[in-house]
């Protein structure tokens, strides 16, 4: 009988436990990836998300200790998925790649191409995406192909070709792409077919990112028709208290950016009242806050708004976000206003009412601000600039501002520009007040609040 040599029992030894460390690696990643499927699917996202990492890792290992294996791409794709699924793409399009351009199996290859184009769309590398998702649009898995088509549909959504992304929906088997083609319908200004399928979606089962996302395409369009569907969705009995706030927030940042201040401020103080202790609920209050300065002209009322925007910039979190950046100008204003010895207080008024239209999205308050720089300093040369810039802002006092423009500075160049006749003293002038804009308020306004008050006070007059 031949004696087997040590040697290669040895080797043998080696190669066996070898295989048990990888299948245990590998069979340990995917018990991982199954465990954060079933957290996904009892709304377990925070444990998800902990699952998918760990099985991220175990893959990982697995591929870089055995390069050599043939089961090595499917480590590389699991790796993949378990990135993507935590929000890593820009980690998980390596491995991806691999997997799609390398392996011997035409199902893994199509498998690591659907989600190499998944993360590809996520990171905005549509071309990219595009090209490969179409590598698998004619793939006899139709469930592969029509998870391609989906998402190479949202790639087109995300590039503005509408009729293409349309084209690719509609041809979807066995996944519901109604969300992704109201986004394309409102994107054709198709809005009739947009609501109709959003209406159809209003009693199913709610999903929060894709109606909002819909709805802000809805409403960039028609903002009435997107708050209609927002009432009837916050009116739903399943919804929580933050999927309410998240709605109700949305529909007022959205009719904020188109100037409903109004109606936005209703929105803002409803979701704080649906979820009060809530990130919703803060953010909303931060936006009352900046809402309401928006909306009022009242110089009086300066100090109060300001103090209510600290307030809730104090909250932290979201609503800090949001109203901090505001109060570095107001403060600013403040001082300004309060203190008449400032050195070039005109051309401080003039710079802080611009910054108060451009940078604050403030126009009433602007508006008042530059003619209070008229009121109080009507012998400045930008004076006649300030009230054609609030009659810009404010047309129902525009009537009158320029009685007091042609009574008051009938040889102004910006009057006689008003009346078509600007020339070299109008080119001078605009020159001229940049200069000093430049030289006398810029460096203030760039530092921060206490640093800008004490530069306004270090300028005042003796």
């Amino acid at each position: 009988m031949k004696r087997i040599r040590p040697r290669l029992v040895w080797t043998l030894g080696v190669a066996a436990v070898s295989a048990c460390a990888y299948f245990n690696g590998l069979y340990n990643a995917n018990r991982l990836a199954r465990d954060a499927r079933k957290a996904e699917e009892q709304g377990r996202s925070g444990e998800a998300r902990s699952l998918w990492a760990q099985a991220a890792v175990k893959a990982e290992s697995v591929a870089v200790r055995y390069p050599e294996s043939k089961y090595r791409d499917d480590a590389l794709l699991l790796m993949g998925r378990a990135l993507r699924e935590t929000g890593s793409c820009n980690r998980a399009i390596e491995p991806l790649r691999v997997a799609a351009d390398s392996s011997p199996s035409p199902t893994l290859r199509t498998r690591a191409r659907v989600v190499l184009g998944e993360c590809l769309v996520e990171l905005r590398r549509l071309d990219s995406a595009v090209a490969v998702l179409t590598l698998v649009e004619s793939e006899v898995d139709s469930g592969l192909a029509a998870i391609a088509l989906l998402w190479r549909g949202r790639a087109l959504l995300q590039q503005g070709r509408y009729e293409a992304a349309v084209n690719d929906l509609l041809r979807i088997g066995g996944h519901d792409p109604a969300f992704d083609l109201a986004v394309a319908y409102a994107g054709l200004d198709s809005l009739d077919l947009a609501m109709e399928t959003l209406e159809a979606r209003v009693d199913g089962p709610y999903q929060d990112a894709p109606w909002l996302a819909a709805l802000d395409s809805l409403g960039a369009r028609d903002r009435h028709r997107a708050t209609a569907l927002v009432d009837r969705l916050v009116a739903l009995p399943g919804l929580t208290a933050g999927q309410r706030a998240r709605l109700l927030l949305a529909d007022g940042e959205r009719r904020a950016s188109l100037g409903d201040q109004a109606r936005a401020a209703e929105r803002f103080a409803a979701a704080e009242r649906v979820a009060p202790d809530s990130v919703e609920g803060g953010a909303a209050r931060g936006q009352l806050a900046v809402a309401e300065l928006r909306q009022i002209g009242d110089i009086q009322s300066l100090r109060r708004l300001l103090n209510t925007i600290r307030e809730a910039a104090r909250l932290g979190g979201p609503a800090a976000r949001i109203a901090s950046p505001f109060i570095p100008i107001l403060q600013t204003v403040t001082v300004v206003l309060e203190d008449r010895q400032v050195a070039s207080r005109d051309l401080w008024l003039f710079a802080l009412a611009e910054a108060v239209r451009d940078s604050l999205g403030a126009a009433p308050l602007a508006a008042a601000l530059f003619q209070q720089l008229q009121v109080d300093h009507p012998t400045s040369f930008v004076a006649p600039k300030a009230l054609l810039a609030a009659a810009a802002l404010d047309p129902t006092v525009g009537d009158s501002i320029l009685v007091v423009l042609r009574r008051a500075y009938p040889d102004s160049p910006y009057t006689r520009a008003l009346h078509g006749e600007a020339g070299p003293a109008f080119a001078a002038a605009e020159d001229s007040l940049r200069a000093l804009l430049a030289s006398q308020v810029g460096e203030g306004l760039q530092r921060g609040p206490t640093e800008a008050d004490d530069e306004v006070r270090r300028r005042r007059l003796p």
